[in-house]
């Protein structure tokens, strides 16, 4: 399933994590200077095999964010408050006790946008001593598994996808929610309401590779131009669907361990088993310049 066209790179070590997608990279400490050629081959690896696992990385906020600078300008969460003195980094915490993990279902970063995040770069700062694994799923092969028929009904089809949809809370709104689990203080309400309701093709084309993609997730509401009820079934399919074991890879965090991922072309979900442990994680989202199509 991967990039049929990936090939060895001088600069550092790539090893396929999964056949679904996936690799670890060594021989790079991302704290020192990349070269151009480097930085370019990175980036070409990401394409090819759409999320990247990092290991043994020692990153403080102004080293992260200068890293993450390189890959575009900073797509900024639009609910919450960024770390104090670094904003562009959104810190993500889950507590003991709490009973709701940040992620904790299967979804692309921002899909409510108008202009989605382009990639997400996540570095782990406190992990649980076992557990609070993450999922990717490459929405490439999903779309490539589907029957002809299906590929011409789901090409006809756009999402409709809401950042304040209450169903995903419980029937709260995101406020109510954040307020209820300690989290008010970080809360940030956008001054618009305009990029929080995103509509997109069911079926996107990766602007870099011209690829096609399925790309949909929890945050889709319902199909542009059909009710709740009428959605669900397609919804629970297309949601089946990219979800299966032969899409995915696994990722088992290490202090110091640093994910890329392409949100264009890959789903992610965040494993909630560590309920008596803390789980402390740094993130950087890039923004895209164009809209999904």
């Amino acid at each position: 399933m991967l990039s049929p066209h990936a090939p060895p790179c001088p600069d550092f070590t790539i090893v396929p994590t999964s056949g679904g997608l996936g690799a670890d990279i060594y021989g790079i400490d991302v704290t020192k200077p990349l070269s151009q050629v480097k930085f370019k081959n990175l980036k070409r690896a990401l394409l090819d095999y759409q999320v990247l696992f990092i290991r043994d990385q020692s990153l403080e906020p102004d080293t992260f964010l200068k890293f993450g600078k390189r890959w575009g300008g900073i797509h900024f969460y639009p609910y919450m408050k960024g770390l104090e003195g670094y904003p562009e980094i959104f810190e993500v915490i889950k507590n003991p006790g709490e009973d709701r993990t940040f992620g904790n279902r299967w979804h692309s970063d921002q899909m409510y946008s108008e202009k989605p995040c382009k990639f997400t770069i996540l570095y782990a700062r406190e992990l649980p001593r076992i557990g609070g694994d993450t999922l990717f799923t490459n929405l490439y092969a999903a779309y490539e598994a589907l029957s002809p028929g299906m590929k011409k009904l789901a090409g006809r089809l756009r999402t409709y996808n809401n950042g304040d949809n209450t169903k995903r809370y419980g029937g709260k709104s995101r406020d109510n929610w954040y307020a209820e689990k300690g989290m008010g203080g970080k809360l940030h309400r956008p001054k618009a309401r305009t990029d929080v309701v995103g509509i997109h093709p069911l079926i996107r084309t990766h602007p870099d590779t011209r690829r096609k993609a399925l790309y949909i997730g929890d945050q889709t509401e319902r199909f542009d131009g059909m009710s709740e009820t009428e959605s669900q079934p397609l919804y629970d399919f297309f949601m089946k669907h990219v979800s299966k074991d032969t899409f995915t890879c696994r990722l088992k965090w290490q202090p110091g361990t640093l994910a890329i991922w392409d949100n264009r072309c890959v789903s992610h979900y965040a494993i909630s088993d560590y309920p008596k442990e803390r789980r402390v994680m740094h993130r950087i989202t890039i923004k895209d310049a164009v809209k999904p199509y």
